[in-house]
């Protein structure tokens, strides 16, 4: 057999290595096959060559994955919209509606734990709500520090724990211990979030939010 020439520019480690094994597999005779240091650094280089490619493609994949996270961090998917005008004003309506019963519209954190409640006529239980300020004048209700709340008789009405805007009446009758004792207007439970904004929920069933000050100037008529 007549040797093959390699050509003058020099091939890769690995296509050095397959023409080698080529020339082996016609050869009659026997052939010394490459050396192991070789073969080793044909091995490595190949290696090498493979976790580049992985890393790159991990790399892509995770700029990908934080391009999706800031932009939903920045466009706030999970977030209402703000508020139409229309949505503002029923929300501000519906809670004048209830001042004029004698409730007030503060807001701060509810807690999770539930209280016993006995105010020497109905036993029932209650949960702690801290008020944080309020959103327009009242009598009977304070403008900061912790309440007991009665547990409204339908528990689909109670909201989950966390931040909200309540409107709050205080109850002709204190628990036993003397704890002054305030009644709920669940359905105006309003959500507000860690940047003091408010979710409204609007008339045609959709949600926006507004910030707590615009809810309480327009609650304020200013």
């Amino acid at each position: 057999m007549t040797d093959k020439p390699l050509p003058d520019e020099p091939f890769p480690e690995d296509e050095r290595v397959r023409l080698l094994l080529m020339a082996a597999a016609e050869a009659e005779g026997g052939i010394v096959p490459p050396g192991a240091a070789f073969t080793a650094r044909a091995r490595r280089s190949l290696v090498r060559r493979r976790l580049a490619v992985v890393t790159a493609t991990f790399a892509a994949g995770a700029a990908a994955a934080a391009g999706v996270l800031l932009a939903s961090g920045v466009t706030g998917d999970d977030d209402p919209p703000p508020a139409s005008e229309q949505c503002l004003n029923d929300t501000v309506r519906n809670i004048e509606d209830r001042q004029a019963q004698g409730y007030r519209p503060v807001y701060g954190t509810l807690h999770e734990d539930w209280i016993p409640v006995d105010d020497g006529v109905t036993k029932s239980s209650g949960f702690r709500f801290d008020i944080e300020g309020a959103l327009a004048d009242g009598r009977g209700v304070p403008s900061s520090g912790s309440v007991t709340v009665w547990h409204p008789v339908n528990e689909a009405q109670l909201p989950e724990p966390g931040r909200y805007v309540l409107l709050l009446d205080r109850a002709d009758r204190p628990d036993r211990d003397g704890t002054p004792l305030f009644h709920l207007a669940p359905e105006r439970a309003l959500p507000l979030d860690t940047d003091d904004r408010v979710e409204l929920r609007c008339a045609d069933g959709s949600t926006g939010s507004v910030p707590r000050d615009r809810l309480r100037a327009a609650t304020n008529g200013e």
